[in-house]
């Protein structure tokens, strides 16, 4: 699992590599979690995701403004994921941090070049993040 930050005027693409299509999610997690992660301390606190959609980039999409929204409303650094199951045409997770001051540096995730496909046995993604 891996992931690459390209940073443009006024966005931020995420690059995304993985062995399976659940590890893209947890990828996406770990490069958001690098933008908002304010350093050490704050408090233990997970959250429970439940999301629907039958497209899975859309999902991705999906998920990293959830995390957007916990970032900016609760004040939660996502830091990985503690359970993960990725159906058909729903994501339910529980993602474990800490709440504590995160950077508001992520406005919004675009639809802006968003692909996530298998090629040659692994998993790419990419999405645009408007800062």
């Amino acid at each position: 699992m891996a992931y690459r930050l390209v940073e443009h005027t006024g966005e931020i693409e995420v690059e995304l590599a993985a062995a399976s299509e659940a590890d893209i999610f947890e990828a996406a997690l770990a490069a958001l979690a690098d933008l908002v992660d304010p350093g050490p301390g704050g408090t233990a606190a997970s959250h429970e995701v439940e999301l629907a959609e039958r497209d899975h980039a859309l999902l991705l999409v999906d998920w990293l403004s959830e995390l957007v929204f916990l970032a900016e409303v609760a004040g939660f650094v996502p830091e990985h994921i503690a359970s993960f199951e990725l159906g058909e045409d729903r994501l339910r997770a529980t993602v474990e941090g800490r709440r504590d001051h995160p950077r508001h540096l992520v406005k919004a995730v675009t639809l802006n070049k968003l692909a996530l496909e298998q090629e040659g046995g692994r998993w790419h993604g990419r999405v645009v993040l408007d800062v």
